[in-house]
């Protein structure tokens, strides 16, 4: 009785699993007739846009920092080096620190301020709901209709306003639009290369295609431009989530505003170098994701066609479950094995195909990415995605427990992803 339960849970385990792996099939179909074409429609929005008979928007940018002092200085340059009129442009700095980094945004507001940008620094008394209460505090002190939003780690090129911007103001119903996140440190060592690889599929091949192929594709938290229209009619940044920028993006997408991907503009951050700070950042990621897909507002699938509704499942469903399942099925596997092989070894199979199927259907992913990156497809590569792999296989029960963590846990604290400051 025992085996035969083990059985037919292990192998619906396996076959969830793998028809999370159609959704890759259908992004790697939409990248083979799509992508090329895509990316070249790009190009001429990203060239630069100027109003002819209007002036530019305000815009304000706004820049959320908790004790990154080593961070802070540079990301502030950065911001005011931005290509956009000064008297159209506030930059932002929201700072909860705890440390020395206050009087460092001190020095640097006061400089710039002197050189005549229109720069703030706005401090609260508290961390209440963290990254989401600090750029909701930010949003009452600016009247600015669009809102870029970058993490202290980032350095946007100057043409990256006017080149978003020229997207966003070409839709009327677009929330934001995000630009791809880039990476400064991707060659450092093995493990900045494995990360590099893993999170360029994601960026690159996944969300890309999700784009084109009309699939809701949520804000990536740094590198991109909110419509304040959407923020406000979808409820405001809400901390009830450590990936407040999926929730947010959830529930505007419910009200039927959309999204926008920019391959072709980029910023470059820096990934963590050594493996305990992935683990914080991998930690934080995994817990936002089930607390944000546990408050999923459902009815976003009514703004979608039948089989966009069911690719955004798929693989929603595939980020905020696959790695408990698979753990869970292993530890079947293992009771299998101990109760009676012969039923151990069918599961074993059915996982066995699970992860193949998981394993090559993200590993084109990852060639597609590299490719239209326009990165080389060689020795290199093949050894970064092996590292990936084993990157991922070591990430398995750590992305498993945060997951269970998020689903169970309303309230859990922010911590920060340590960072060098290269």
């Amino acid at each position: 009785m025992l085996s035969a339960l083990l059985e037919v849970v292990g192998l619906a385990l396996c076959g969830y699993v793998g028809v999370l792996v159609l959704a890759d099939a259908y992004l790697i179909v939409v990248h083979f007739r799509s992508g090329s074409r895509r990316i070249a429609q790009e190009l001429p929005e990203s060239l630069g846009w100027a109003a002819p008979s209007e002036r530019e928007p305000l815009v304000c940018v706004q820049l959320p920092v908790f004790n990154e002092g080593n961070l802070v200085g540079p990301a502030i340059d950065s911001l005011c080096a931005l290509d956009w009129p000064h008297d159209r442009l506030e930059i932002m700095i929201l700072e909860d620190s705890t440390d020395e980094t206050s009087a460092i945004v001190a020095r640097s507001v006061a400089q710039w301020r002197a050189n005549g940008f229109a720069i703030k620094h706005v401090t609260r008394p508290h961390r209440r709901d963290f990254k989401a209460g600090a750029l909701s505090a930010g949003l009452r002190h600016t009247r600015a209709q669009y809102l870029a939003i970058f993490d202290a780690d980032y350095r946007p090129p100057p043409s990256f306003l006017r080149n978003t911007m020229s997207a966003l103001l070409s839709e009327p119903r677009s929330a934001f639009v995000q630009a791809r996140l880039d990476y400064r440190n991707r060659q450092h060592n093995l493990l900045t290369r494995a990360q590099a690889l893993d999170l360029d599929t994601l960026l690159a091949y996944e969300q890309a295609a999700r784009n084109w192929a009309g699939i809701p594709m949520t804000f990536n938290g740094t590198c991109g431009i909110w419509r304040r229209e959407a923020i406000e009619e979808a409820g405001g940044w809400s901390g009830r989530s450590l990936a407040e920028d999926q929730d947010l993006s959830f529930r505007a997408f419910a009200l039927g505003w959309r999204s926008r991907y920019l391959i072709s503009v980029s910023a470059k951050g820096e990934l963590p170098e050594t493996f305990d700070a992935l683990i914080t950042q991998r930690q934080r990621w995994s817990i936002g994701t089930a607390q944000a897909f546990r408050d999923l507002p459902w009815r976003l699938l009514g703004q979608l066609h039948w089989h966009q509704a069911v690719v955004f499942v798929l693989l929603t469903l595939f980020y905020a479950s696959a790695s408990a399942t698979l753990v869970i099925v292993l530890a079947i596997v293992g009771i299998g094995w101990l109760a009676e092989f012969t039923y151990a070894g069918v599961v074993s199979l059915g996982l066995l195909a699970t992860v193949v199927a998981i394993v090559v259907a993200k590993s084109i992913g990852a060639a597609l990415a590299t490719r239209i990156l326009g990165r080389p497809l060689g020795m290199a590569f093949a050894r970064d995605v092996v590292g990936m792999w084993l990157m991922q296989a070591a990430l398995l029960p750590i992305g498993s427990r945060a997951l269970l963590v998020g689903y169970i846990t309303r309230r859990v604290p922010f911590f920060r992803t340590p960072k060098k400051g290269h």
